[in-house]
């Protein structure tokens, strides 16, 4: 009578040899294929060296003020920083040539001073002055 071997269990084995080309070639393609949003921030256009300033009417110009405390005042009158973005537009809508002359004193927050001009930049204000 011929004699059977038992089979054994055959392990299964995933090929690991390629494991990091492939992680190498998702890494490459996911960074190829990915678009990164930058937020360019408010474009400053300087004026040249040498020209002598521009006279404005009064009426063009809106001062924004922050005060050491934080409390920020447009044209005497105190805000909300919030509410920046609604005064703003309705600014624009009835004068397109109004200028922010924005004025911070220099003890107050960093933080305050640049939700000034995000405000500004979401109410699409394109003339900012950003006095000393």
């Amino acid at each position: 009578m011929p004699v059977m071997k038992k089979r054994g269990i055959r392990q299964v084995e995933i090929p690991s040899a390629s494991m990091a080309d492939i992680a190498f070639l998702l890494l490459i393609f996911f960074m190829v294929a990915t678009t990164i949003d930058t937020d360019k921030g408010i474009g400053l256009i300087l004026p040249p060296e040498g020209d002598t300033p521009i006279e404005i009417a009064k009426k063009n110009i809106t001062t924004i003020v922050i005060d050491p405390h934080g409390s920020v005042l447009i044209d005497n009158k105190e805000v909300d920083i919030r509410s920046i973005k609604g005064i703003s537009e309705n600014l624009i809508l009835n004068n397109p040539k109004i200028i922010f002359s924005v004025k911070a004193h220099p003890r107050c927050r960093y933080d305050k001073y640049v939700a000034v001009l995000d405000q500004l930049k979401q109410a699409k204000a394109t003339r900012i002055s950003i006095a000393e």
